[in-house]
């Protein structure tokens, strides 16, 4: 149980060390798909992007919007 017990807390760790080092994201960003105009839009300020590999943007952008 102690074994089962340690996996798990590892595999925790493991899991937020490798969503920390793939994206950049904050708790403002808020991100939503424009369809219309092909890109993405950020709700809280105003941002837009166009990502390569066509998903959702993994990079914060406030700092070096207008």
């Amino acid at each position: 149980m102690v074994v089962l017990a340690l996996v798990l807390l590892a595999g925790t760790f493991a899991y937020l060390w490798w969503m920390r080092r793939t994206t950049s994201l904050t708790r403002l960003c808020r991100w939503r798909e424009d369809r219309a105009a092909g890109d993405w839009v950020c709700a809280s300020c105003g941002a837009r992007t166009c990502p390569e590999e066509g998903g959702a943007p993994t990079v914060c952008l406030r700092n070096s919007s207008s």
